[in-house]
């Protein structure tokens, strides 16, 4: 890092990441003098870490940086560089149009001193993080005034930013937290501009879709009493309605516009709707044993799960999925047993993390529906389908985790190992936007039922080494759900079913 004054809550990370040139990016008229310092600044800096010698005294006083500069580079450091779909080095940013426009500005240092300030406890820097927060809020109304002028991509990136920005301070996560707000408008924008987009313009829109899927099933869960359970026995008010009706217009509009290559995202959206509103109406009301409400709620599930099998059956060609090893060549803690993916592009990628994070918690409901209402529930989910539900779980929850270093590059990967997960190519358009739905996706992977073990040791890791990584609280948040929950059930369901019963 060009700065050397106090210490930056990146630097450790960036030395472990061998990030090889550094930039100070003060984004307006300082950036070409800087640049033209970086050789000199890097011996600087080299020379520091070599002999601890002080700053002030090694550089120049035009080099050093302002709170703002310093959260924009930990943001560009921490939630850019080394993303999928985004460079690889600091140094490629130079010339990328939206890190140096005036409406990025703001939220770039929003987001970075919100995460700084969550991995210092440095209360006047949260407050800091507010205010140009409140800028960026304002910039943003003014600019979406006038859609027809409207640079989509870099509105797109903005609203992405805010809802980060949210996520990263945390606030209660509901289903109509501040965030989703943020997706939603970020969705209205893009779905009044599908006609002025390339062919794979939906794309964007079915993503920040599928994110308020995960999101709203995530919050159902970690709003309530039990966040592990998809049958709570507790009911949750819910204050308003957990799916807004503009989702299923804007499904609808997707699925006039979206190319045939991506036709399967649809179908899965649909599928993974219904999901989530069967998972507010279980949360919603109390159930009973032996009333046919409970029995038709167990029948809908059952319906899903066949179908999201299906659909896994139907994806070939450009869907398929390949699984590839290597041993003793990544970090252990960065690679799950040596294996990676690789998919033709990120964007598939994507999607198929959405299907497993669903199909794992529909099995999920299916075997706690076994437990909770045996009456109702045996005589539809059998024996086989038990086991099933298990071996479907454990299989998917692997994926996941092996599907990780796909979309979050570890602190400790190099990019000589970058080199294997770039074999998918880009296409999912933002890196920084699938971060929160793969940190819901992790925790899901960890406390599914029957997982073994050490999948959950390495689930848990990982959220914590996120954490310190990006400062994001929402991943020290499902670090702590997951923490408590291998603490309280270390071995629940971790070969079969307690009680697998078999039908009347």
């Amino acid at each position: 890092m060009v700065y050397c004054g106090k210490a930056s809550l990146g630097c450790q990370s960036c030395r472990t990441r061998r990030i090889k040139v550094s930039l100070h990016f003060r984004i307006y008229p300082l950036l070409h003098l800087l640049l033209t310092r970086l050789s000199a600044t890097r011996f600087n800096h080299n020379v520091l870490n070599a002999h601890g010698t002080s700053p002030e005294k090694c550089l120049p006083k035009e080099v050093y940086a302002s709170p703002v500069d310093k959260a924009i580079q930990f943001y560009l450091e921490h939630y850019v560089v080394g993303l999928p779909d985004e460079p690889r080095e600091i140094h490629e940013l130079k010339g990328v149009k939206w890190v140096h426009s005036r409406q990025t500005r703001d939220i770039m240092a929003a987001v970075g001193m919100a995460s700084m300030s969550n991995l210092s406890g440095d209360k006047e820097m949260n407050t800091l993080a507010k205010y140009h927060y409140g800028l960026a809020l304002q910039s943003m109304a003014s600019s979406v005034r006038d859609l027809g002028s409207l640079d989509i991509d870099l509105v797109l990136r903005v609203v992405v930013m805010m809802a980060m920005y949210e996520v990263i301070r945390s606030r209660p996560n509901e289903p109509s937290s501040p965030a989703r707000t943020h997706v939603m408008g970020g969705a209205a924008i893009l779905s009044t501009s599908l006609g002025l987009l390339p062919s794979d313009g939906p794309r964007g829109l079915l993503q920040l879709c599928f994110s308020m899927l995960a999101s709203t099933q995530g919050s159902l869960q970690y709003s309530s009493l039990e966040p592990n359970a998809l049958i709570p026995t507790h009911v949750q008010t819910l204050y308003e309605e957990a799916l807004p009706k503009p989702l299923f217009d804007w499904i609808s509009i997707i699925g006039r516009t979206v190319s045939e290559p991506d036709r399967p995202s649809v179908e899965l959206l649909k599928i993974i709707a219904r999901f989530v509103k069967l998972s507010v109406h279980v949360r919603s009301q109390p159930l009973i044993d032996r009333h046919p409400e409970t029995a038709s709620i167990v029948h809908e599930a059952l319906e899903i799960d066949q179908d999201l099998r299906s659909w896994e059956g139907r994806q070939d060609g450009v869907w398929a999925v390949a699984e590839e090893h290597i041993s003793h060549f990544f970090p252990p803690e960065a690679v799950l047993d040596g294996c990676y993916h690789v998919y033709d592009n990120t964007y598939i990628a994507r999607i198929w993390n959405h299907y497993r994070w669903a199909h794992i918690q529909v099995n999920q409901l299916l075997l706690e529906s076994v437990e909770r209402f045996p009456r109702s529930s045996t005589p539809l989910v059998s024996a086989a389908q038990q086991r099933r539900s298990l071996d479907c779980i454990r299989r998917l929850a692997r994926d996941i985790l092996v599907s990780v270093p796909t979309h979050y590059r570890h602190p400790t990967l190099q990019p000589i190992h970058w080199d294997c997960f770039d074999k998918t190519k880009r296409g999912a358009m933002l890196g920084i936007a699938g971060i929160p739905t793969l940190l819901f996706e992790i925790k899901v992977a960890g406390g599914a039922p029957g997982v073994p073990d050490r999948y959950r040791a390495w689930a848990l890791d990982m959220l914590d080494t996120a954490y310190r990584d990006t400062g994001m609280f929402q991943a020290k948040r499902l670090a702590g759900f997951l923490r408590k929950m291998i603490e309280r059930e270390p071995s629940r369901w971790s070969l079969s079913p307690p009680n697998v019963v078999e039908e009347c």
